[in-house]
């Protein structure tokens, strides 16, 4: 009698990011015929890395880090032997012109921009935020309703309503609390970051996945696919794949525009949901930026450029980076947004005036290189009820998989979640 199980399950995942890698990684260890199919030349996704070559390691396009709280993805590393580094790096603020140290109870006592009495009402949310579990009846209210109600409205007007109004635009009036509750439940103030990079991780997990027998071809991107003959079928530029099952881990409106032969209904439902781009500049410089040692500086003025300053080598040693300092200017903004179209010179034409008052020592001469990185997809938008429009992993089309940052939900998005992600929808197709 033929063993219907002799022969292993093909599985394609669309996208080499962290969450494609560990739907990979767990299928292929479970016998799977794994292939992988990613547009760009590397994995990682948006944690994607490059190098100067005198450095020793790699730095993302889009400024990455993990927190000690991030479960997934620290077992992940566990098990394919990758080392994550743990600091308590500085955070800051940058408000009416000055930096203040805002990331312990103690430093917001001090932070005198807020009267006494509001930053004792934003210690004492702050720290109810942290015990309860019950995040359910938070999406039900905006996060601007309940901050202004709870922590007051100076509060929310100096601390959170330029960084709200900076990270989601328009939308920022929409946001729901359950996402604001993510920010401070689930966050640790230890950091992690792998050792070589994000790069080098996402590079550990492809030895992995080959050495169990997966494939993964880059510089393949998929235009198609559709549902032949009870298979799902993949077309690339190089030809036409059939697969048993399929999980594609790319932006919705991707996703949609791909896959022909999904039901109207299900598109229309999927259809609405909202996201914004990011741009990031990297800066290698000759000097220290953040003379103070700050890491991450949220900049809490609306008439600046953009949201953050990320001083990468005030977090991991310059020495890998051949003693470079290296720096984020960082922003989130709607994909027509014109910086999109602006070259790399006009992008620093606008934002040096802005760098120079955070720093007002900064010279031109500092600068070693400039690079910028622009992608159309960085941050879902989060309204209220959200939990009912999560996407499910599972499609009409039999077969077809979605697992993409869409569906990190309440969490914000990151590399622990598309991992998590990942492991759940490869154990769906396992046990399916």
């Amino acid at each position: 009698m033929l063993n219907l199980f002799q022969y292993p399950m093909k599985v394609a995942i669309i996208g080499a990011g962290f969450g494609g890698l560990a739907s990979a990684y767990k299928l292929a260890q479970g016998g799977s015929d794994v292939t992988v199919f990613e547009a760009d030349t590397k994995p990682g996704g948006l944690a994607i890395g490059f190098k100067e070559p005198k450095w020793k390691w790699t730095i993302e396009k889009h400024y990455h880090h993990l927190f000690y709280s991030d479960w997934a993805i620290r077992n992940l590393a566990e098990e394919i032997g990758q080392e994550l580094i743990y600091l308590q790096p500085k955070t800051s603020t940058y408000y009416h012109g000055k930096i203040y140290q805002l990331d312990t109870p103690m430093s917001l006592m001090k932070f005198t921009a807020l009267p006494l009495r509001e930053r004792i009402r934003t210690g004492a949310v702050i720290a109810y935020l942290k015990m309860i579990r019950d995040w359910e009846k938070l999406e039900k209210i905006t996060a601007k309703s309940f901050l202004t109600k709870y922590m007051g409205n100076t509060s929310w007007k100096v601390l959170w309503q330029p960084l709200f109004e900076k990270k989601f635009g328009n939308y920022a009036d929409e946001i729901s609390a359950a996402w604001f509750w993510t920010r401070i439940n689930k966050r640790s103030s230890s950091l992690g970051y792998p050792k070589g990079g994000f790069l080098a991780f996402a590079e550990r997990l492809d030895t992995v996945i080959r050495k169990n027998d997966g494939k993964i071809f880059y510089n393949t991107s998929v235009y198609k696919i559709s549902e032949e003959n009870g298979k799902i079928t993949i077309t690339t530029g190089n030809g036409k794949y059939e697969f048993d099952k399929v999980i594609c881990t790319l932006p919705t409106p991707l996703f949609l525009k791909m896959a022909v032969d999904l039901p109207i209904n299900y598109k229309a439902k999927l259809s609405p949901l909202k996201g914004l781009g990011a741009i990031n500049m990297v800066i290698s410089l000759k000097h220290q930026f953040l003379e103070d040692g700050t890491y991450w500086l949220n900049i809490n003025d609306l008439n600046f450029p953009f949201l953050a300053v990320v001083e990468h080598t005030n977090y991991m040693n310059k020495e890998y980076y051949d003693n470079a300092h290296l720096m984020y200017i960082g922003n989130y903004l709607p994909h027509n947004h014109d910086y999109f179209q602006k070259t790399d010179d006009e992008l620093f034409g606008i934002f040096y005036p802005y760098l120079n008052k955070i720093n007002p020592k900064f010279r031109k001469s500092w600068i070693n290189n400039i690079y910028v990185f622009k992608t159309p997809f960085a941050q879902p938008i989060l309204p209220l009820n959200y939990s009912k429009s999560i996407p499910p992993f599972v499609t009409p089309i039999q077969g077809l998989y979605l697992s993409n940052i869409q569906q990190v939900y309440p969490w914000d998005r990151g590399t622990n979640y598309a991992v998590e992600n990942g492991l759940e929808v490869a154990k769906l197709i396992i046990h399916d």
